[in-house]
């Protein structure tokens, strides 16, 4: 694999390509570009003043004389207006349009004439002292259509050779130039002092990420994405401990759960080999119980692990709620014959819904064992099921401790669990609700809980009810 560039060389390696762009763009538009460019600016400026002279013939002669006068001082060019037989000439008198002879006026005339009564011409000359210069002569003819008068404007200009000005411009571009890459120098050593390095530092701190461990650079902090990166890994590094810890926690407890049936399996095995008038149906029944048990535990373990890793598709069908619900409640008779349970049922009739029936319950389910084995004392659970809008709502809810707000984020985590106290009043492995989160995210439902301490808590789901149901209940 290519090894790639640090930072610090990528910021030096991208401001010295603007570096020379900038200046390759500065060298031309001095060098090259700096005639031409001149030499348009020139025309403009001749057409510039013919048209203000045009736009002013209806003065005064004197207004007009002013007129020229000004423009002509202002744009560096020669002007001559010839009207009704006056010549309007002012100005520099040893300008070329003065010293023209009658047949060189009549000679830009006609090419005037000829060419839609404007005309251009840019030649080159011999200077005295400059070395070659260029002429650029404009004549322009206005007609006045009631009187047949006629107006002729001409402009002149020079455009004297930049020799001089481009090595002037040179000159000065050696000095740009290394302006710009002191320029550079500087600004990499501060880029890298204040970008780079906080970056650095707080890869080389990043690097235990993978232990928990993350102790942020206060030094790092030098711009916001760096002081949020820091916060960020540092959150992250809490993250991974609490992970970590809740790991070993889930580990135990599983563990604890799969031992005591296996011992129990192992010690009522022995007995009844070893004591034949121990073979009795009841405790044939502890062992089938038991292995029950464990299979819970596998079962759920395994459909945790297929549904993180997308492994389980739903099989979505129309059903009816509220009969899936009373269905799976009738489980939990057992539980308030043997344990003493009050569990109330409130349920609206015909909720149709489309979705997996055997994950709905599977939800159902592990909400159920979630409530018994936190009831606490209260031993009371109330169950509902109920339309709200378009949608249907099942509800279970406890009168146990319940569940301090700071840790609620944190119950649907696959490792977390509310204690370290192991409850054992039903068949559930510990990792129910973190499979309830998989399952209603594939189906993607709303769910949630709401508790207080010492008032219980309630779990709770919506799914979307069939549209031809909407339909019947609006008529």
């Amino acid at each position: 694999m290519k090894k790639k560039i640090s930072l610090k060389w990528k910021i030096a390696g991208y401001l010295s390509i603007f570096t020379a762009v900038m200046l390759l763009i500065i060298a031309l538009l001095q060098t090259k570009l700096l005639e031409p460019m001149y030499r348009q600016s020139r025309i403009e400026a001749v057409k510039e003043a013919e048209l203000i002279v045009e736009n002013r013939l209806d003065d005064d002669d004197d207004d007009l004389l002013t007129l020229i006068y000004q423009v002509a001082e202002e744009q560096n060019v020669c002007i001559r207006v010839l009207e009704d037989g006056s010549d309007f000439t002012t100005g520099n008198m040893g300008c070329r349009l003065y010293r023209m002879s009658e047949r060189e006026v009549y000679t830009e005339l006609s090419r005037a004439a000829s060419n839609n009564n404007t005309y251009m011409n840019v030649s080159d000359r011999a200077g005295f002292f400059e070395g070659p210069l260029s002429d650029i002569m404009y004549t322009r003819i206005i007609e006045d259509d009631d009187d047949e008068d006629m107006t002729v404007i001409m402009v002149n200009a020079t455009i004297s050779p930049l020799d001089a000005a481009v090595d002037t411009l040179a000159k000065q571009l050696l000095i740009i130039a290394g302006a710009m890459v002191a320029g550079v120098l500087i600004l990499v050593a501060f880029l890298n002092r204040n970008v780079a390095r906080p970056l650095t530092k707080i890869n080389t701190a990043a690097r235990e990420l993978s232990h928990g461990a993350y102790e942020a650079d206060p030094s790092a902090d030098k711009y916001r994405e760096a002081e949020e990166l820091n916060k960020t890994l540092t959150q992250a590094a809490e993250d991974i401990r609490k992970a970590d810890q809740a790991k070993r926690d889930l580990l135990g407890n599983v563990s604890h759960d799969l031992r005591t049936p296996l011992t129990m399996i192992t010690g009522y095995g022995e007995m009844m080999r070893d004591l034949p008038e121990e073979k009795t149906d009841e405790n044939l029944q502890v062992i089938i119980d038991e292995a029950n048990r464990l299979s819970v535990l596998v079962n759920d373990l395994l459909d945790l692990s297929r549904l993180q890793a997308g492994r389980i598709e739903l099989h979505p069908e129309a059903f009816d709620l509220s009969m899936l619900v009373e269905d799976e409640l009738r489980k939990y008779d057992v539980y308030k014959v043997r344990d003493g349970f009050t569990i109330r049922s409130e349920i609206t009739d015909d909720l149709q819904v489309i979705a997996d029936r055997q994950r709905i319950a599977q939800v159902i389910n592990n909400f159920m064992t979630n409530a018994i084995n936190y009831s606490g004392d209260t031993k009371e659970i109330t169950v509902r099921v109920i339309r709200q809008d378009d949608l249907a709502r099942v509800e279970v809810e406890d009168r146990g401790r319940g569940i301090e707000p700071e840790r609620l984020p944190d119950i649907w985590d696959r490792y977390y669990k509310i204690d370290r106290e192991h409850v054992r009043f039903s068949q559930g492995s510990g990792i129910g609700l973190s499979i309830v989160r998989e399952i209603l995210e594939l189906h993607q439902a709303k769910y949630g809980v709401s508790s207080k301490p010492d008032e219980g808590s309630l779990f709770w789901f919506c799914l979307p009810l069939v549209k031809e149901q909407h339909q019947v209940e609006g008529k």
